[in-house]
């Protein structure tokens, strides 16, 4: 259908703003906005917390063990999901995960107010369900929407996500020496506890044209290995998870250099203030900070760039962006000691790890989310739950293992494990290219993905000069027979000219507007308007425009 804005509320002219809406989709985009601004909230407040319990007791290093460990427990945890997932479905397994974290925050909470150490533990705990809880709202919103309607509307839910981690994130950086942790923690338990609310209605409100089409099930999930399984052999599932798995490699070794420089800062200006400072809230606060920046810059991303992305290169062309800038910034860090310290090593690492980071909360998880609008249930909720959770943490415990043989055997400091960042990020450019492919074959199964037709023929105007006119295309003009679709209306002249001054082709009115001037030296002109869909495939009509001629 065309972007028809007169049939569009006020909201759904907002949205229209950012990314394509159809008339009745508003009130669905923002439900999943919220879900996803409550849900990120949520996480980012007990996120800088567990920085802040794991730094103030141990190390770096101590860190990334930890990290790889989850990776372990994930080998039990998926299975364990794929058979709750056999009992429950859509909804009801998205408040189900939802309430184990509800009800396991608040122990925490109590422990820590009790003064046992739960560093180690939260960590662990904090990682699986930064990881879980996320994934199954990206996983029902996959099973929610259709593969157009999708890559047009996941731009706003990961609108609303960014925006709740930047508040989140604030909200963290004011609050940490007003409220105790166990403050904090019931806060994101309060927090995440409202998005109970909201599955059920998500789901109802999903107009009918653009909802999920994707078959129900694929080949049997393996009941041993659940999801782990099902992604070991299917080709294009095993693609996204090393591609995550490389993803996460290189994001982690950049977070493992961070946190070192991080606790270095932190260990100089307490005793640079004679014990005045305590480690604990410099390091929170300095994450509460760097999580701020990440956030503002990954919601300007996703507001003005994401949607404009997909339109110019597509899901296909989108995955290649941050790969190629993850290699040009730790291309950048390899070549620090040959800067001369022109640029201090620890300004650089913040910088090149907000610019990292920012893709990655934005374009990039846009993106990956996308991925699987166009596979079956099984692989949307058992498949993204394992590649979401245990295949991004097996990256983390490779990491691991690159930092312990780095630091203890070959003894490499920052620049050497930014060299090693820089080959994973060419190899991930690779995987990136055959995913796109891959994603473009899914596509092709689950839609028609057919060009817009022109079906009905636009008049011709009539002009005298000096004289207004308003000439309007009709919403019948064109159509497009995929589900989920909706066309962009451009005009130019039929020679690829731009239109002359005198006249404006306002696609909200989808009317030519203009006057035409008294001396015009023109007998006729031709004008072309091309409708395209998401995907950029055109459609083209034209009319011709001729001066009145008295008979």
């Amino acid at each position: 259908m065309i972007s028809d804005h007169v049939g569009l509320n006020r909201f759904e002219r907002i949205l229209s703003f950012v990314t394509r809406v159809r008339p009745g989709e508003g009130r669905a985009a923002f439900l999943f906005f919220l879900h996803g601004f409550l849900l990120l909230s949520s996480y980012q407040v007990v996120k800088a917390l567990r920085e802040a319990f794991m730094l103030t007791k141990f190390s770096a290093e101590t860190r990334s063990y930890a990290v790889a460990i989850t990776a372990l427990v994930l080998m039990f945890v998926v299975p364990f999901y794929g058979w709750v997932r056999r009992h429950l479905d859509g909804a009801r397994l998205l408040r189900a995960v939802t309430i184990f974290f509800v009800v396991t925050m608040p122990l925490f909470a109590t422990l820590a107010h009790q003064g046992v150490s739960i560093a180690f533990p939260f960590y662990i705990w904090v990682s699986i369900y930064g990881l879980m809880v996320v994934s199954q709202m990206w996983a029902f919103a996959a099973d929610s929407f259709n593969v157009k309607s999708g890559q047009r509307l996941f731009v706003v839910i990961m609108l609303g996500a960014n925006l709740g981690a930047l508040v989140g994130a604030k909200v963290t950086q004011l609050a940490v020496t007003a409220l105790s942790p166990m403050g904090l923690m019931l806060l994101a338990t309060g927090i995440l506890g409202a998005t109970l609310f909201l599955a059920g209605p998500e789901r109802a409100a999903v107009p009918e044209g653009s909802r999920a089409i994707s078959t129900e099930h694929g080949r049997p999930v393996p009941r041993l290995f659940g999801g782990i399984g099902l992604v070991l052999r299917d080709r294009y599932l095993l693609l996204i998870a090393l591609l995550v798995v490389l993803l996460n490699w290189i994001n982690t070794t950049g977070e493992f250099i961070l946190a070192d420089y991080v606790k270095v800062d932190a260990v100089a200006r307490v005793e640079a203030s004679g014990g005045a400072l305590d480690m604990g809230s410099l390091i929170a606060a300095f994450y509460g900070d760097f999580q701020f920046w990440v956030t503002l810059f990954s919601f300007g991303i996703q507001l003005f760039l994401v949607s404009r992305i997909y339109q110019l290169v597509g899901v296909r062309g989108a995955l290649l962006i941050h790969p190629i800038v993850v290699a040009v910034g730790y291309g950048l860090l390899a070549l620090g000691p040959m800067l001369g310290g022109f640029v201090p090593i620890f300004t650089l690492i913040r910088l090149i790890k907000i610019a990292e980071n920012s893709i990655d909360y934005s374009l990039m998880n846009t993106t990956r989310q996308a991925l699987f609008l166009p596979v079956d249930r099984d692989s949307k909720y058992d498949g993204k739950t394992a590649i979401d959770t245990f295949f991004w943490r097996f990256g983390d415990l490779i990491q691991a293992l690159s930092v312990y043989v780095g630091l203890n055997l070959l003894h490499w400091k920052a620049p050497d494990f930014a060299l090693l960042n820089l080959v994973l990020a060419l190899a991930w450019i690779a995987l990136a290219v055959a995913i796109g492919r891959g994603f473009s074959r899914k596509a092709l199964e689950n839609v028609m993905n057919v060009a817009p037709e022109a079906v009905e023929e636009i008049p011709d105007l009539v002009f005298s000069p000096g004289q207004p006119f308003l000439h309007p295309v009709s919403p019948a003009t064109f159509q497009d027979a995929d589900p989920g679709d909706v066309l962009n209306l451009r005009a130019c002249c039929d020679d690829g000219k731009p239109l002359p001054r005198w006249v404006r082709f306002d696609e909200r009115q989808r009317a030519f507007i203009g006057t035409v001037p008294v001396d015009v030296q023109i007998d006729e002109l031709r004008i072309a308007v091309i409708a395209s869909d998401v995907d950029g495939l055109e459609a083209r009509a034209t009319f011709v425009v001729r001066r009145f001629v008295m008979t």
